[in-house]
Parts: C-alpha cells; structure tokens; sequence
C-alpha cells in the first residue's frame, strides 16, 4: 500500500503549491518528508518564481493567488487573479495591512487595535494603544538589525487641523512597551500614502512641508523618500526618486520586489503616463534607482490610489485599485509592448456616512513566509479618549 511517506518530492511540492500558506503550518505535522518539503518550499528557490500575497478587500483580509504562467501565455478562461477569504480573520474588518519578514501589521477598522500576525505558523497578537488610535495614524513594522528585535512605528502628523496634532510612538514586541518619540519632521506624508518595509526599515514617499494659507497652493515642491530606521529609532534623510509630482493629483504608490528592493509607480494626473521604477541600492541614507524605468505606459486609466506588485523576469507589473466611480474593483495588468488586461474583482463596498475617505481601496502586499516567533504578553493601554 503506498503512504504519504513514499510520494515523490517532485509530486509532494505540486501538492503544497496548491495549499494556501495559512495552511502550511498544519502539513508539516503529518510526517517528517512533508515537513522537509514544506520548509523548502517556504525557504528553497521555489519561493523566487511564485507570488505570494494577502489583500485587503472590503475591509476583509483574503490570501491571494496570482498564476503568472497564465498571464504571460494568455490563456483564455484562466483567472489570473483568485482570492480566498481568511476564515480566522472573517468577524473583523481590517482597514490597512502591511508586511515585514513574514509578518503582517493589520489595522481593525475602528481603529482601536492593531493585529501582529504569522500566517504561515498562525500566532496572533493584539495590541492595545498606549493612547487613543486617531483614524489618520500612519503605521509601520520593522526590526532592530542589531537585535532582530520587531517594532511597530505609530505617528500623527497633521498640521492642518484647527488644533494642529503631533504624535509620534514606537512599540517595542519584545518588552510589550509603546515609548514616545521625540521628533520634528520637516516633511509632510499624506495618511493614504503607507510606507513599505524593506531589509527592516520602512519608506516613506514624502514631500517638504509648507504650510499655505487658505486658497493658497505651491505645485513645486521637493518630493523624496524618508526612511525610518527600527534600529537607531529616527527618521534618515531626504532620499531622491526619479520623477517629480505635484502637490495634488498625482499617483505615487510603493511597493516591494522580494525582500531586497524597493519599486516605485508614478503616474501623472493630466496625461495618465505611468512610471515604475526600480531601486538597485535602498538603504535608510542611501538610495540609488536602475537608469531606465522597469516599465512605462503613455496612456493609462487613472489609478486614484491602491496598489500593485511586479515581477522582474516577466516584466509585469499589477496594480490593484477602483475605477474612477468607485464602484468596482479591479486589477491591471501591464507588461512591455504595450500588453494591457483588466480583470473586475467585483464590486466595491459601500461605505456609508464617510465623507473624508469614502473609498476601500484593495491593498495587496507581497508575503514571505518565515519562522518568525510572535513574542505574547500583556500591553499597558490608556485612558485617554479618541480624537
């Protein structure tokens, strides 16, 4: 009678390819070869020619699946794009989700706890605020290169309220503490513009901070990355980039390739031309970009915000947005000679007596698995009420 235990590898690893990573962890206790397997899936070459992800659609987290095979050969009737709704996580409504060294940082949409999550070993963490979250908190998670130690980065920066508000705090995952951060930016960061973390540290796209009277607007204004470094805890220099946009309107969005670059899309609002750059050095006072752009579009529908993901041997990109209403989904796929597929991911969720930010753009973010241990314990949280 064949076992699990007398399959091939070659079978086995098909196997585990068509398993959704939250469910890894489980195959590894059914024997010792599947175990073995599994661990090279996550960690071996394999990991460098498939896309792994999670998206955030409708306020719901959802694994996703992207056949890039399919993409490239065109097929008719294949979807290259599926998703799968995350059961552990299907009572509670995430509103942001970002990506370090196989951990996830989720927001919930009230706003009044944060999830630090493992997929591939499933531990979970909430954490509770030190003060009161404010729905234009900007978020991060990064590691301590020195100690491997992980941190969550907190900050409001909002200097155009009637009472200007500043706030700037760090969460340290292995003391369980949040700490105040003493810092005076002199730039500006809009809240729907999240940073992307890479090698431990998170960027930012920033532009220098004026403050204009009412009616007053200044197009010209520096714009640049800013670094957060999890280590020495401080916001690094103004880093370059290889375009320049406008105070309003135009698309910047960041994204990562593996755990090693960063890549940039710009798109500028009146003609629709679209740019994605890529780095070849990213460090938090150094940044140099590839002397061509990975990809460019002349003519491209308006991406309002969202996000997107490349791959560089096949020259793609996908980015993930709402069409100009805001009532539908919708990935774009985009690759040289002027090759272009739209494939609807149904319609948006409404969102009802928000007039600030009345959309939930779909937020796709890159995984890679690891052994990450989440460190449990107890969080101080107080009392001071949400403004």
């Amino acid at each position: 009678m064949t076992t699990i235990s007398d399959l091939s590898r070659d079978l086995i690893g098909d196997i585990l390819s068509k398993v959704p990573i939250t469910c890894v962890g489980k195959v590894r206790c059914t024997c010792k070869q599947w175990n073995a397997s599994s661990r090279h899936r996550i960690f071996g070459k394999a990991v460098a020619r498939q896309f792994m992800g999670f998206m955030m659609m409708d306020f719901k987290v959802c694994s996703v699946r992207i056949d890039l095979n399919g993409i490239v050969k065109d097929e008719e009737g294949s979807g290259p794009v599926s998703t799968k709704p995350i059961d552990k996580l299907n009572k509670i409504e995430i509103s942001k989700v970002f990506h370090c060294d196989g951990l996830l940082l989720c927001t919930t949409r009230d706003n009044t706890r944060l999830l630090v999550w493992n997929p591939y070993l499933g531990q979970m963490k909430w954490i509770e605020p030190k003060t009161a979250y404010h729905r234009l908190d900007r978020y991060a998670l990064g590691y301590d290169t020195n100690k491997k130690s992980y941190k969550i980065l907190r900050f409001v920066d909002d200097a155009y309220w009637p009472t200007p508000l500043f706030e700037f705090e760090i969460y340290d995952m292995n003391s369980n503490l949040w700490r105040a951060l003493d810092v005076t930016p002199d730039w500006d960061n809009e809240f729907f513009r999240p940073g992307l973390t890479v090698k431990g540290n998170t960027y930012f796209f920033a532009k220098q901070k004026i403050i204009l009277d009412e009616g007053e607007a200044d197009e010209d204004v520096d714009d640049f990355l800013v670094s957060f470094d999890f280590t020495k805890e401080r916001f690094g220099p103004h880093l370059h980039v290889p375009f320049h946009s406008r105070l309003h309107g135009d698309t910047v969005v960041l994204s990562s390739v593996g755990e090693e670059k960063l890549a940039a899309l710009y798109q500028c609002m009146d003609i629709n031309m679209m740019e994605i750059w890529v780095t070849t050095k990213i460090e938090p006072h150094a940044v140099s970009w590839s002397k061509l752009y990975f990809l460019a579009v002349d003519k491209m529908v308006p991406l309002l915000s969202g996000s997107f993901f490349i791959d560089e041997e096949k020259k793609l990109a996908l980015a993930f947005t709402l069409d100009t209403l805001g009532r539908y989904k919708r990935a774009y796929i985009i690759g040289e000679d002027e090759y272009f597929k739209q494939v609807d991911l149904g319609e948006a969720v409404v969102i009802p007596d928000d007039d600030d930010y009345p959309y939930c753009f779909p937020l796709v973010c890159s995984y890679v698995p690891s052994l990450v241990q989440i460190n449990q314990g107890l969080v101080l949280s107080g009392k001071r009420k949400e403004r």
